[in-house]
């Protein structure tokens, strides 16, 4: 028998299910920023500023997105997300 046996993908990984992970978490980061919540994976005072996709260009080394929030007193803090569904 040959050691080259070919590698299965599992039915969420060719069904686009890491495209649909990555558009609902997006979403909800989205939401805080369009209803100025709370955001998520931050404080309860942070509220979200700008949220920016695709960030390779601009020297962050995350494809994903970047969130930039603030809190009442002005003090800024970047949430820098790269979504990845290797451990799923």
């Amino acid at each position: 028998m040959s050691n080259d046996v070919k590698q299965q993908s599992n039915p969420f990984s060719t069904g686009g299910g890491g495209v649909n992970f990555e558009t609902r978490v997006q979403a909800a980061f989205a939401l805080s920023l369009l209803t100025k919540s709370c955001v998520p994976c931050l404080s309860q005072d942070m509220r979200a500023k700008e949220l920016k996709f695709q960030n390779k260009y601009d020297g962050v080394n995350t494809d994903d997105f970047v969130l930039v929030a603030t809190d009442k007193a002005s003090n800024e803090s970047q949430l820098l997300l790269r979504l990845s569904m290797k451990s799923l």
